[in-house]
């Protein structure tokens, strides 16, 4: 296994036709099937706004609120399908911290066809991931991220780190806001087993762009002012999913005795 932090967990930038061919069977014939049971069946997903992803072309940027560990690997299958059967360009690069799930060989393997590109907490908007996160969009693809850079401890929306403003402005993609809750009680913090008979619901909105911020420095005021943007749009839809289905209001739930580590 490669060493933490040394760069070599990232995957190829070039990625030859059988290593695409991997991610696809990985994504498409392995992880959806099984992830679209334990969403849909195993517990009950609500999504509005599908429409909003359903005629998108790449590259975009999808960004979501943070409740769980595993928030990308859930959400991925049910927010992405069915788009991701177009292909290698479908599936979405993930940005996981590092030391969370690359400390065995062959989860490390699977993060790295799985198109996930680590970045290190703590390291800066200048680190190699976020270099590796801005190109992989600029060259034609999706992105699932969570701009608050962790999960919340209170159930309330936080405050974005500018590292996504700067891949915003860098690459220039569009961003999708998404809201969703339920995710902090199939996977409490704390806990490795996830919990069935839960209620999920998703919320996706619009695209929206940065004309206005592009059109300044590329500077961290302008990341930041793009961060409060997104965090504002994930905000609104929030709202949506309240008046869809109405207000739950989130309680996160520490687990004291956890049941296993990830």
């Amino acid at each position: 296994m490669a060493a933490i932090g040394t760069g070599q967990n990232f995957p190829p930038e070039q990625p030859t036709l059988l290593q695409k061919g991997l991610s696809c069977f990985l994504a498409i014939g392995l992880v959806t099937p099984a992830l679209g049971l334990f969403m849909n069946l195993l517990n009950k997903t609500r999504i509005a706004g599908r429409e909003n992803l359903a005629r998108l072309r790449p590259p975009y940027i999808v960004t979501l609120n943070h409740l769980s560990l595993l928030d990308d690997l859930f959400l991925g299958p049910v927010i992405f399908f069915p788009n991701m059967l177009k292909g290698y360009h479908y599936l979405p690069y993930h940005a996981p911290e590092e030391r969370n799930f690359y400390k065995k060989p062959i989860i490390a393997q699977f993060m790295r066809y799985a198109k996930a590109i680590p970045i290190l907490r703590g390291r800066g908007v200048y680190q190699e991931g976020v270099n590796r996160l801005i190109n992989a969009v600029s060259g034609g693809g999706i992105l699932q991220i969570y701009p608050e850079g962790t999960r919340t401890r209170t159930g309330e929306i936080g405050d974005g780190k500018e590292g996504i403003g700067r891949i915003v402005y860098e690459s220039g993609a569009p961003v999708v806001p998404v809201y969703h809750q339920g995710m902090e009680k199939v996977l409490p913090i704390g806990r490795g087993i996830p919990r069935i008979g839960n209620e999920i619901r998703i919320a996706i909105g619009k695209p929206i762009m940065f004309h206005d911020e592009l059109k300044q420095d590329n500077t961290p005021a302008t990341w930041r002012l793009i961060t409060t943007k997104i965090m504002d749009a994930i905000r609104e839809q929030k709202t949506v999913s309240e008046l869809k289905w109405g207000r739950k209001p989130v309680r996160v739930k520490v687990a004291t005795e956890p049941d296993g580590v990830i």
